[in-house]
């Protein structure tokens, strides 16, 4: 789980200081979540459930703060 933190925290900035669209920002949360979800235990699912709302909370409040294109 806490690989899938760091990574998740890298790609959030990696979005926030435009180095990544929100198309590739969606889909490396997609796919850092794919590869942890062998590995997950069901203790562990609180805490993930957590930080997917809290991720898609600080991707959607950086994409109303951009407006449209």
């Amino acid at each position: 789980m806490e690989k899938y933190v760091n990574q998740t925290r890298e790609i959030i900035e990696l979005f926030l200081a435009r180095r990544l669209s929100f198309p590739d920002c969606i889909a490396a949360l997609d796919a850092a979540l794919a590869d942890l979800i062998p590995a997950l235990t069901a203790t562990e699912l609180p805490a993930l459930r957590a930080l997917l709302l809290a991720n898609n909370e600080t991707v959607m409040k950086e994409m109303e703060r951009r407006g449209p294109p």
